[in-house]
């Protein structure tokens, strides 16, 4: 099962309480409607763990910090593993098989909790996530494992591209950026996308892409950088989502991992259900050069399913083609800040600029 899918098996099977004591908790109180709280193992604080029986987010209360998340997040806190490795613990105790990706299509049955119907797939998207094949660690060894000197320039960090296991390939002149599959292990990687150093100018001049697949996957079925960050946007209950994997490592090598990259300038469906199984806020941080229309056609895929914001440069700060992450840190957190909520006024305003459109193409249609 996917993660989301996990979740709602557990609230539908009302399993929470079997989890807790499978991670050593005790003095479990069930009396309320709304939550479950009990005890860290081999700790007195009859409440310092609450659950929410409805959605499964967490909440620690721990020494003199609270730490906040789900039921993945306070099973990698107490078992101090990582995001996948509690899929798995989880998908073990409760006597399920554990698959990394689902190779089966199951019955369709009613669940009050499935809002991932609300997405609506596009014809274009063909990719399917069970065509996802991991790929041998050993292609990782073959390049450099070095940082670019232009990325460490840019601002990202030696102890980020470790993290993310970025290198360098002699032979392409690109900087490489192995994939993980955003529930798989540590060592699960799915693709590898090699991202040019020359200069952008030579790109366009000889229409050389800045970013080439060395080892193509179908990146429609992952989100870059969420396998690394999943704890951090949980404990934050934000997901910054932006275009390029660049971002991700700029604002990790930042202390901020609350980022993920869709790789492309269009969520697909399957980036959409990922997100919206995350049940944290939504962030949109496009490019500067995608206008405002675009952005919020992204948000609509989310309006009234979770709550979703985007960053738009209203004061002309960034330069034509860069993206949020690129500022300095002070401006980045000044833009994160004065972020737009896409309520109903922005749903109303993105409907009626999709109307004018409609409207103008079939002018140019009618000549």
């Amino acid at each position: 099962m996917f993660a989301s899918e996990l979740i709602d098996y557990i609230i539908i099977n009302d399993k929470i309480e079997e989890i807790l004591n499978s991670l050593g908790c005790h003095h479990i109180n069930s009396s309320s409607s709304i939550e479950y709280r009990c005890a860290l193992p081999n700790h007195k604080n009859n409440t310092s763990v609450v659950v929410k029986k409805e959605t499964l987010k967490t909440r620690v209360y721990w020494e003199e910090e609270t730490i906040y998340g789900d039921i993945f997040t306070l099973t990698m806190f107490i078992k101090d593993c990582i995001f996948p490795e509690s899929i798995k613990y989880l998908h073990t105790i409760l006597g399920l098989e554990y698959t990394k990706y689902n190779n089966k299509k199951e019955e369709k049955k009613d669940n009050p909790l499935d809002v991932f119907l609300k997405v609506k797939p596009k014809k274009r998207h063909t990719i399917d996530v069970n065509d996802i094949k991991f790929i041998n660690e050993e292609f990782i060894s073959d390049y450099e494992p070095h940082l670019h000197i232009s990325w460490l320039r840019e601002g990202i960090t030696s102890k980020t591209a470790r993290k993310f296991n970025i290198g360098f390939d002699w032979g392409s002149r690109r900087i490489v950026i192995p994939h993980r599959y955003y529930m798989g292990d540590e060592h699960d990687y799915i693709g590898i996308i090699g991202r040019t150093v020359l200069p952008d100018e030579y790109c366009e001049l000889f229409d050389i892409p800045k970013y080439y697949p060395l080892k193509k996957y179908p990146k429609s079925c992952n989100l870059y950088a969420l396998n690394e960050n999943y704890k951090t946007i949980q404990e934050a209950g934000v997901c910054v989502v932006f275009e390029a994997e660049k971002s991700p490592l700029k604002r990790h090598s930042r202390l901020d991992e609350t980022a993920v990259a869709i790789c492309c300038h269009d969520l697909s469906p399957e980036q959409m259900k990922i997100l919206i199984g995350l049940n944290v806020e939504i962030v949109i941080a496009y490019d500067k050069d995608v206008s405002l229309h675009h952005i919020r056609s992204q948000c609509e895929n989310f309006y009234q399913i979770r709550k979703v914001s985007y960053i738009y440069d209203q004061w002309g700060i960034m330069g034509e083609k860069d993206s949020p992450a690129d500022m300095p840190d002070k401006i980045y957190k000044f833009l994160f800040k004065h972020r737009i909520v896409y309520n109903e006024k922005e749903h109303v305003a993105y409907l009626k600029e999709k109307e004018e459109r409609e409207k103008k193409m079939v002018k140019k249609i009618d000549g």
